[in-house]
């Protein structure tokens, strides 16, 4: 296989676990928001399921995304990725921070 096959899978790879990723947390968080929440004796009464669901969808998706960069950035590391994919593909996951570092 090229280098630019086994991006195209890799990304295709990514694309699926990214799915399934953001599937698993907003059904975990939907069904601790609308079968446990309410049997916390208070939580019932405080804020309304329907207020508080586009909320935890937000916050769902924040933490599938963010989940979602470093399970892929160790597995490029784990698996030694970094040289067998495109560069730019890289590059979207891990961050070189010793540009950044130069100038100090």
């Amino acid at each position: 296989m090229t280098k630019s096959e086994r991006t195209l899978v890799f990304n295709l790879c990514v694309a699926v676990f990214n799915i399934v990723l953001g599937l698993a947390v907003e059904l975990t968080l939907i069904f601790i928001l609308l079968f446990i929440l309410p049997h916390i004796p208070g939580a019932s009464e405080s804020i309304p399921t329907q207020t508080l669901l586009p909320f935890v969808l937000l916050a769902g998706l924040f933490a599938a995304m963010v989940i979602s960069v470093r399970c892929i950035s160790w597995a490029i590391k784990k698996f030694n990725l970094a040289e067998k994919i495109n560069e730019n593909a890289v590059k979207r996951y891990i961050h070189d921070d010793s540009e950044n570092l130069r100038h100090l």
